[in-house]
């Protein structure tokens, strides 16, 4: 029988007291005894028979919504007790596996708009209660009361139930996609916007990144999510920027350039956006040339900074994904970047040479995972702000910097990708 002293004991300490015992010499616990899954044993979680709760059962699907522990604390002092973390796995846009499931119900509410609770803004769902011969209802979470809009109105069965909760998914399922109304959106719905930055310094087209990704980009324009409004750009630097016009009545694309990276402009503001359709022949001659445009360039500046504010300027108005490729670090005009990995290494050499240490870098030798230049990070917010994703592809084996660029990515819900040794 346990005592109150052991029963207020954290778990995990009374688990690490317990005996284990085995087979091994002295008792230990022998590793080849212990059983382990298989493959098909691996994914048992996902079985029908272990998780009854499919896309059509109250309950969400394990796959969208899989919680850390089987059973929710009641109070923060058990939680603490256990020692276990508690928390929650989402994906939201997880593919249907299981035989015979059905894809994820959709839900249109029409013009009066999803019906949400007005305090905790809960969405409807399977576990609310209704009150008042079905003309209110009770949110689950914040147990607020709520009125039932007259189009959404329906009569109460004799266990307080709605007549039609079968025939409603967002009453019955517990995995539904609501379509939002317009009181959900910043702004109308925009056409998809995607805008490449490409890097075309000596040091990124010596590599051969430039043809790289101008030749990967033309195979995979057919697989750019959107539709006929898709509208695409392409913008290059090193110590300057240059924009391509490639509207559709012209015979063959032209490349602007400016140089003035101090008073970053566009030269042609409603014209360096085009249709992806209207447009492909010229921004596939563009991408196939692009290599043997700059492949004499001895520039080995690069300046990042004056080139990400122009894409900025370029899409503020409508939003979209920007797709950065970097080979070389910022080294001329705003936002420019030192190599930190050379600094630390010689604050590193400093040291040994002064106390005689055994070459532990100093205090004052520069963090790598600190970002060192503020200026990504906000421009970062102000992409969010206007609807901007920033995908970041590094290239080469010396050092990138990905920590500060990383914030572009960071902030806009983007990805950064590093092709170490490219």
């Amino acid at each position: 029988r346990a005592t109150r002293t052991e029963l207020d004991q954290p778990l995990t300490d009374r688990y690490v007291a317990l005996p284990v015992l085995g087979s091994g010499a002295g008792g230990s616990l022998d590793a080849s005894t212990v059983p382990r899954p298989t493959v098909d044993e691996g994914r048992v979680t996902d079985r029908p028979e272990v998780h009854p709760y499919g896309l059509g059962s109250e309950q969400c699907a394990p796959r969208f919504l899989r919680m850390t522990l089987n059973a929710a604390p009641s109070s923060t002092q058990i939680l603490q007790k256990s020692g276990l973390p508690f928390g929650a796995v989402l994906q939201p846009f997880a593919a249907v596996r299981l035989p015979g499931e059905t894809a994820v119900p959709v839900v249109q509410f029409g013009g009066g708009g999803v019906v949400r609770c007005r305090r905790c803004r809960t969405y409807i769902n399977p576990f609310v209660e209704w009150a008042d011969g079905g003309r209110r209802w009770k949110c689950n979470l914040c147990y607020l009361a709520n009125e039932v809009p007259s189009e959404y109105y329906c009569a109460l069965d004799e266990y307080g139930r709605r007549r039609d909760a079968a025939e409603r998914p967002e009453l019955s399922c517990g995995t539904v996609e609501f379509v939002a109304s317009a009181d959900y959106m910043v702004r109308p719905p925009q056409p998809p916007v995607y805008v490449f930055l490409i890097d075309v310094s000596y040091h990124a087209v010596s590599t051969g990144m430039v043809a790289t990704v101008a030749n990967t980009i033309r195979k995979t324009l057919d697989e750019l999510p959107g539709d006929v409004r898709t509208q695409v750009s392409v913008l290059c630097y090193d110590s300057a920027v240059h924009f391509f016009y490639l509207a559709a009545h012209l015979s063959q694309p032209q490349m602007i350039t400016v140089a003035d990276i101090g008073d970053i402009f566009l030269p042609l503001p409603d014209d360096l956006l085009v249709n992806l359709h209207e447009s492909r022949a010229l921004l596939d001659n563009l991408l196939e040339r692009l290599p043997q445009m700059f492949a004499d360039s001895q520039n080995l500046d690069s300046a990042l900074g004056p080139a990400l504010k122009a894409a900025f300027q370029l899409m503020q108005h409508v939003g979209g994904k920007l797709a950065l490729f970097a080979s070389a670090l910022p080294s001329l005009g705003e936002a420019k970047l030192r190599n930190r990995e050379d600094s630390r290494a010689q604050a590193g050499r400093t040291q040994t040479a002064a106390k005689g240490s055994t070459g532990v870098p100093s205090s004052h030798a520069p963090n790598l995972l600190v970002p060192e230049e503020g200026f990504y990070k906000k421009l970062a917010v102000e992409c969010s702000r206007q609807q901007i994703c920033v995908d970041v592809w590094l290239f080469g084996a010396g050092f990138t910097d990905a920590i500060t660029l990383g914030q572009l990515a960071k902030h806009t819900g983007g990805a950064v990708r590093h092709m170490a040794g490219f």
